[in-house]
């Protein structure tokens, strides 16, 4: 059984990291048209604004059927509009739990700022059936709505193998350089290790040199003392 489900969404902060002091507003489908906050708000900041939303739900052996909802962030310089991402939540999970409300702090996806959350609360204000008259019309919106979806799901993921492919790609060069500098230092370790079994070479040769000279020295001792006593026999 199809039924309209109408709720509240009470936004609160956007936890964001940028450079710039930009406003954001936050968007989302409500049955065929979408809906946004009534102000811009400041990124960080703590808020309470309102958005009423509705949606269809299907409710099958006593048990709602999973139903995703997307929240857009839309950042604004006043002049351009740009998404910063969205959070995605089941709005069924609350319903067969029967909760009237429920809080959720939820990381964005596809946002240059990998930890940037959402916080808003969900308040669940009536469930009204779909009568015969309207559902058609509604069904049509709703066809309408997830054809929708699904070409921007399908976009998504196109730019999602895109941005995939490029790090898969930045991780291969790393992964090149990583190997030619892993190559360079042992090259430079093995020069190192020759260079230092030469002068070991070197202090050896010097040292048998000095031991040479010394030996030597004491020759030339020896013979001038020996040359000095035949000199003093033949005077006599």
């Amino acid at each position: 059984m199809n039924q309209i489900l109408t709720y509240t969404i009470i936004f609160k902060k956007l936890s964001l990291t940028l450079n710039t002091d930009i406003a954001f507003n936050v968007e989302t489908k409500s049955l065929d048209k979408n809906s946004s906050l009534l102000n811009y708000m400041k990124i960080n900041h703590q808020y309470e604004q309102y958005m009423e939303v509705k949606c269809i739900v299907k409710k099958l052996n006593l048990k709602y059927e999973e139903k995703i909802r997307k929240l857009y962030i839309i950042l604004s310089d006043g002049k351009t509009k740009k998404i910063a991402g969205f959070a995605l939540f089941d709005i069924s999970v609350a319903l067969n739990l029967n909760m009237r409300q429920k809080e959720y702090s939820i990381n964005l996806i596809q946002c240059p700022d990998i930890k940037a959350f959402t916080f808003y609360t969900i308040i669940m204000i009536k469930m009204n059936s779909i009568n015969h008259n309207k559902k058609s019309i509604t069904s049509r919106a709703l066809r309408q709505n997830e054809r929708e979806e699904f070409r921007k799901l399908k976009l998504e993921n196109v730019q999602l193998e895109n941005e995939l492919k490029k790090v898969k790609q930045d991780i291969q060069i790393v992964e090149t350089q990583y190997k030619f500098l892993g190559s360079q230092y042992k090259q430079l370790q093995v020069q190192q290790e020759e260079k230092i079994y030469e002068n070991n070479d070197l202090q050896n040769q010097v040292q048998q040199l000095c031991t040479l000279n010394s030996v030597c020295i004491e020759k030339i001792k020896q013979y001038e003392k020996l040359h000095s006593n035949q000199a003093q026999q033949i005077q006599k």
